[in-house]
């Protein structure tokens, strides 16, 4: 850990005091990352009750420590680095699901930001409902899919959710407090919510119906097939490293300007879906970052086009590393072709 043993030895007595085996110390990200990169987080914590999140959320305050939140780590880039402070993966009660009542037609029910959005596709659909299929393929955690507004082709999550608990925190009490929200207040739109500064998702409410369940499951499952043929789900990545421009997708303009299966360091563009970038051999978050870069720069310089990413920076200014990387890039590229010309006016 970056901090002194003087420094940390209460945290860590605290957390383990309050989490027991919840909480760990030197925690590998890599591990806990889909795309199996990062360095150590000082604290991992698994709260399992909101009364456990705020106990962890106050001490971090009272330590003056950065809190991080993360879910399966299937669109993250953790830094080579590893985080400081404490992470926290949702857990128990935290991670669970239930009908809240039916009204009209339409079925609320309660979802946890640790539950696995797999899980929960599948328990609601046990249950005669149907709505949130599309969720079967969004890899990752119900908090991380509020964050992102995560959605496909068929829909987004903010077509279902009716509202979201959040912890926010209190800079003048320096305590924490619950706060619920809607979509609109939220500004949802494509892959973007907007949380006040430092809010952390608890749990969300989805409206769904009673539905033909055989069909919805067949949907998904269809969904699901085509996927794993046309994306690398098995390999190491975060899924779909760029949001699709309007109009057009990412996949294609990647591959368009000739990046398909291309390199840096030890992360490569897939073969199979250029929109994904997969760790290959041991690839590093700089390796990463490049690659991303020079998607973004050929796209801009051929198309006009700026790829947004899709993957989440945690612990890291991510965009700024980007930036610092893509006038690199410029520069290079700009002297490679005053050199042609040169080259040809000779």
């Amino acid at each position: 850990m970056a901090a002194s043993t003087l420094d940390t030895n209460p945290v860590m007595l605290a957390l383990d005091a309050l989490l027991g085996g919840r909480a760990r110390h030197g925690e590998s990200l890599a591990r806990r990352s889909s795309l199996r990169i990062g360095g150590e987080a000082d604290h991992w914590v698994e709260p399992a009750s909101l009364d456990e999140l705020i106990e962890v959320c106050e001490l971090a305050t009272a330590h003056d420590l950065p809190i991080h939140v993360v879910g399966l780590g299937s669109n993250t880039l953790f830094p080579d680095e590893g985080l400081r402070g404490i992470t926290i993966r949702m857990s128990g009660e935290l991670a669970t699901w239930q009908v809240l009542g039916e009204e009209e037609g339409v079925t609320r029910v309660r979802v946890g930001a640790g539950l696995v959005n797999a899980h929960l596709v599948r328990g609601v659909l046990a249950s005669g409902l149907v709505g949130a299929e599309f969720l079967v393929l969004i890899p990752g955690t119900f908090g991380g899919a509020v964050v992102m507004n995560a959605g496909t082709k068929e829909a987004e999550l903010s077509s279902v959710l009716t509202s979201v608990t959040l912890l926010i925190p209190d800079p003048a009490t320096s305590s924490w407090k619950t706060a619920v929200m809607t979509p609109e207040q939220l500004e949802m739109r494509y892959r973007h919510a907007t949380l006040p500064e430092g809010a952390i998702v608890v749990d969300g409410t989805i409206a769904l119906q009673k539905g033909d369940v055989e069909a919805a499951s067949q949907a998904a499952k269809d969904d699901k097939e085509r996927r794993n043929r046309t994306q690398p789900y098995k390999l190491a990545s975060v899924g779909s490293t760029f949001a699709n421009p309007p109009g057009d997708y990412a996949g294609r303009l990647i591959e368009a300007v000739g990046l398909k299966g291309v390199s840096r360091g030890g992360a490569r563009v897939s073969d199979l879906h250029a929109n994904f970038f997969i760790n290959e051999e041991g690839a590093s978050a700089a390796d990463f970052l490049s690659l991303m870069a020079l998607a973004r720069v050929r796209v801009r310089r051929d198309f006009g086009v700026e790829l947004t990413p899709e993957v989440r920076f945690v612990g890291f200014d991510g965009t700024r590393e980007l930036a610092r990387i893509e006038r690199e890039l410029t520069i290079a590229l700009n002297e490679s072709g005053n050199d042609n010309k040169r080259g040809e006016d000779a």
